[in-house]
């Protein structure tokens, strides 16, 4: 009964006009008293009153006000009886206030308590509801090793992650198991390293799932120092992010035969205008690896177009301009031959270059053309 009716006052938004109104009613008695009666005293249940709302603006409004009551009780109040001294009168008032501070202490200091009490739960609720999100997204789960029982313990999430694990407890030796043959033996001695070593590790593994399918999780692991020489990490779904780097390579593996069958020259570069690609036919027309040309290919251009051919390049780089120039490229021999070379950015969906994909096409000497002489009007 005394519990609802304290879960009213705190929930009620007039219950503070109902504590205003008892304490006027207290300083009228008290202005009708003559000086002597222990009013001030009368304002303590007032306070207690006040701190059943929970509420510390409230509590700090009456206490302040009911100090300034007492005070001011002592000059509108009547006098005190006959042969009452006063020093009475001013002990009793400075009783009163003291009893009040003391009072206003304590219930101040629970209600910052709840105040932060309530504000963790909040926390904690909000930091709940933050991982189920992260886990909704990320597709993880925890798991913990405790070096007591040398067992490491799933949680739900991760128990979901491994449909073939019937436990939530296993050993190091039963959770490697768990994967693929080829990570079992580099996934156990992770899990060695970081018991023993302290050492933290990251690994993706393949897991097979009952319809025989490849499934990748990546295994996070860390010493924890809180249980002693134990460790903690997750388990993580990044079979989509493996799905889509796979077939990422695949085109790439594809563009590359594609562009190694050409009979020209094919080439790419990034959006700062880095070479990041060069097919076969480059380099046997050069006779230079790959890498060689990515480092420096203007070591291939003849040396009295090399500025021109730069500033051309870092102009269409910087505009997004297509590229087309004809220039010399030094050959295997030694011999320099006139090609056409042509690039085209590609942008991605801001609008922005992603990169760049380029051809060379060999001109040969007897094919570069002579400058065209003027038009003469006047013979024609």
């Amino acid at each position: 009964m005394i519990s609802q009716w304290i879960e009213q006052l705190r929930d009620s938004d007039n219950s503070q006009y109902l504590i205003y109104l008892l304490m006027l009613l207290l300083f009228a008695a008290d202005s009708q008293t003559q000086l002597g009666f222990a009013h001030g005293f009368l304002y303590a249940p007032l306070l207690l009153l006040a701190s059943l709302a929970n509420k510390l603006r409230l509590l700090n409004f009456c206490f302040y006000s009911a100090m300034l009551l007492i005070i001011l009780g002592i000059f509108i109040s009547p006098s005190a009886p006959q042969g009452f001294a006063f020093g009475y009168v001013l002990a009793n008032r400075i009783g009163a206030c003291i009893c009040l501070l003391l009072i206003y202490l304590q219930m101040r200091a629970a209600i910052v308590l709840q105040m932060q009490q309530a504000r963790q739960q909040v926390n904690m609720l909000r930091q709940q509801q933050q991982m189920q999100l992260i886990n909704q997204l990320t597709h993880f789960g925890r798991w913990t090793f405790d070096p007591h029982n040398h067992k490491l313990s799933l949680s739900a999430e991760a128990k979901a992650l491994l449909p073939a694990s019937s436990r939530n407890r296993l050993t190091i030796s039963q959770f490697s198991a768990l994967f693929h043959s080829p990570y079992q033996l580099a996934l156990q001695q992770l899990l060695s390293d970081c018991i023993d070593l302290q050492q933290a590790f990251d690994i993706d593994c393949a897991y097979r799932l009952e319809d025989n399918k490849t499934h990748w999780l990546r295994i996070v692991g860390y010493p924890a120092p809180d249980i002693g020489t134990g460790m903690q990490g997750i388990v993580q779904d990044v079979n989509s992010a493996h799905q889509i780097s796979m077939r990422l390579a695949q085109q790439q593996q594809q563009f590359k035969l594609w562009a190694d069958s050409m009979p020209i020259m094919v080439w790419t570069a990034d959006s700062d205008g880095n070479l990041t690609f060069v097919n076969q036919t480059v380099t046997t027309f050069t006779g230079k690896a790959e890498k060689e040309l990515l480092r420096d290919w203007l070591d291939i251009v003849h040396p009295d177009e090399r500025d021109a051919v730069m500033a051309h390049w870092q102009h269409c780089v910087q505009s997004g301009d297509a590229y087309s120039i004809e220039f010399r490229m030094r050959r295997l021999d030694g011999q320099y031959v006139w090609h056409l070379v042509k690039a085209v950015a590609v942008n991605d969906t801001d609008g922005k270059v992603e990169k760049w994909l380029g051809s060379a096409m060999a001109l040969g000497a007897a094919n570069k053309a002579a400058p065209v002489p003027p038009y003469n009007t006047a013979s024609g």
